[in-house]
C-alpha cells in the first residue's frame, strides 16, 4: 500500500479505472447512467441552436472527421464534437447535476465522440460514464468548503479529471498511460462564477469535456504528467481548495464498492434554471395550484433558501433569459404568472415583460443556514410565502426534495415527456424520431455501438 504523503488517493483512483470493478457496478447504478445518457441527450438537442453553440462552430469547423456532431450525420474531430455536445447539453442549464457538478453534460458528449472512434459497445459506454462519474464524486466530495463562494465554478475545475478518467476506462488504458492523463487533465481545470449568465458558462463545461478527450489522446501520444497533480502538495485538489481543508490524503477504498450513483442518483431537472431553485419552483407552482392568487393583487412575495443556494442565484433582476436561469426572483415569479416554468417561459420576451419585472421586484429573499442533513449545501426545506394587497397571507408547503431529485426521481414517463419536451424544442427533431431516439437510448446497454443510434437533422 502506497503511504498516504505519497499518492494514496491517485493509486486509489488507478486501481479503479485500471481493474475490474467498473465492470461490476451493480444493476441499479447501471440503470441511473443509463439516464444520465437519456437526459444528456434531450437537453442536448434542445440546446443544438442555442448561440453559444452557433458561436462554437464558428471557430471548431474543419479537421479529421471522426464523429457524429450532436448524434447528427455531420462529421467532425472528436475533440470538437466533445466540445459542441457539452455546450448544447448546458447551453440552457436543464441538464442534470450531482454533488454541485453537471456530470452528464461534461461525460456524455466526450464518451459518444471516443465510442464512435474505438467502435465502444453501449455497454462499454455505461460503464465509462460510471468509471469517471465515481472517481469525479471521489475529487468533488472530498472538498471541505464551498467552491462557489470562493469564485469556483466545480464543473469546470473537477470536469476534465472526471472525463479522462471515462475515457480512460473506455479505451482500456495503461496505468501509466492513466495516470499522465489524469494529470494533463487536471492542468486543464477551471472555470469561475462570474461567467454565470452568459455564454462562457456552458463553455466552462463544454471546455471540461474537450480538455479530458484531448487529455486522454495526448497521454496516448506519450505526453507525461506529474504523478501527483491530482493529490499532491501542489495537486489540483490544494491548488483550489477555498482554505487548504480538502482530504487529498487518504486513499478512496469506496471506489467500486460504494456506488455513489446508486446510492445517491441524478437530480434530474424539471424547470431549466440552475439546480438551486427547483426547489423554490416547486413551492411556488404548489402555491399557485393550492390558492390560485391573482399575480397583479401581490404585495409581496418571500423565498427562503439557504444562504449557500441564494448565493448561486446572482441576478436578482434579470435582463434576459440567460440571466433568467441564474435568478431566484424569475424561478419563483414565473410560475405565479405562467403557472409552469418551462422551455416555452425561458424567453427572453417573458422576463421582460411588464408584469414579470413588477413582480420579480416583489420577491425577497430569506436566507437561511445550508442544514440539509444529507448535503452539505442547500437548507432542510425550501417555501414561498405571498402576501396580497388585501392583507391575506398564503405559504406554499415545505419543499425537501423537488420532483425530479435523485431522492425523489422522475418515473420513465415523466422522464420520457422530459426528453420529447427537448428532442423536438427547436422542431428540427420530429416527434416519431424523438420516439425512437428515446427508446434506443433506454436501451443503450444492448446496443452495438453509437452507429445504433438513429440519426438527427440539427
Amino acid at each position: 500500500m502506497v503511504p498516504a504523503a505519497m499518492g494514496a488517493l491517485t493509486e486509489s483512483i488507478l486501481d479503479f479505472l485500471c481493474g475490474d470493478l467498473p465492470a461490476r457496478a451493480p444493476e441499479g447504478a447501471r440503470r441511473v447512467a443509463v439516464t444520465g445518457f437519456v437526459d444528456c441527450l434531450g437537453v442536448a438537442l434542445a440546446g443544438a441552436d442555442q448561440p453559444v453553440v452557433r458561436n462554437l462552430l464558428k471557430s471548431d469547423g474543419g479537421g479529421n472527421p471522426e464523429s457524429r456532431l450532436l448524434l447528427s450525420d455531420d462529421r467532425i474531430p472528436a475533440s470538437a464534437a466533445a466540445l459542441i455536445g457539452s455546450a448544447a447539453a448546458h447551453a440552457l442549464d436543464f441538464d442534470d447535476y450531482a454533488f454541485a457538478n453537471h456530470t452528464s453534460a461534461v461525460l456524455v458528449p466526450p464518451i459518444l465522440a471516443e465510442a464512435e472512434v474505438v467502435r465502444a459497445s453501449g455497454a462499454s459506454m455505461v460503464e465509462a460514464y460510471l468509471a469517471g462519474f465515481e472517481v469525479w464524486s471521489v475529487l468533488a466530495r472530498r472538498e471541505k468548503d464551498y467552491m462557489q463562494g470562493a469564485g469556483w465554478h466545480p464543473t469546470g475545475v473537477y470536469g476534465p479529471a472526471g472525463a479522462a478518467a471515462a475515457l480512460c476506462r473506455l479505451r482500456g488504458m495503461s496505468r501509466g498511460e492513466t495516470r499522465n492523463a489524469l494529470g494533463l487533465a487536471a492542468a486543464a481545470g477551471g472555470g469561475v462564477m462570474d461567467n454565470f449568465g452568459t455564454q462562457a458558462k456552458p463553455y466552462q463545461a463544454a471546455r471540461a469535456a474537450e480538455a479530458g478527450l484531448v487529455a486522454v489522446r495526448r497521454a496516448l501520444a506519450g505526453l507525461d504528467a506529474g504523478a501527483h497533480a491530482l493529490d499532491g502538495a501542489g495537486g489540483l485538489l490544494q491548488a483550489v481548495s477555498p482554505s487548504g481543508r480538502v482530504d487529498r490524503a487518504s486513499a478512496a477504498p469506496e471506489l467500486g464498492h460504494d456506488w455513489y450513483i446508486g446510492e445517491h442518483g441524478l437530480n434530474i431537472k424539471p424547470y431549466p434554471v440552475v439546480g438551486a431553485a427547483q426547489r423554490c419552483v416547486d413551492a411556488a407552482l404548489q402555491l399557485r395550484v393550492d390558492h390560485g392568487p391573482d399575480p397583479a393583487a401581490i404585495r409581496r412575495v418571500t423565498a427562503r433558501v439557504s444562504e449557500g443556494h441564494s448565493s448561486v442565484m446572482q441576478f436578482r433582476l434579470p435582463v434576459d433569459a440567460m440571466q433568467a436561469k441564474f435568478s431566484l426572483e424569475f424561478a419563483v415569479a414565473a410560475p405565479l404568472i405562467f403557472g409552469r416554468l418551462g422551455l416555452a417561459e425561458m424567453r427572453d420576451d417573458c422576463v421582460r415583460r411588464d408584469d414579470m419585472q413588477t413582480l420579480m421586484r416583489k420577491v425577497e429573499r430569506s436566507e437561511g443556514p445550508d442544514d440539509d442533513p444529507v448535503y452539505p449545501v442547500g437548507a432542510r426545506q425550501d417555501t414561498v410565502g405571498v402576501v396580497l394587497d388585501d392583507g391575506t397571507e398564503l405559504e406554499s408547503q415545505p419543499v425537501h426534495r423537488y420532483r425530479g431529485h435523485g431522492q425523489n426521481p422522475l418515473s420513465s414517463g415523466e422522464l420520457r415527456a422530459k426528453f420529447m419536451d427537448c428532442a423536438t424544442a427547436t422542431g428540427a427533431v420530429p416527434a416519431e424520431l424523438a420516439a425512437e431516439l428515446f427508446e434506443q437510448l433506454s436501451r443503450l446497454e444492448e446496443l452495438n455501438g453509437v452507429e445504433s443510434i438513429p440519426e438527427t437533422p440539427i
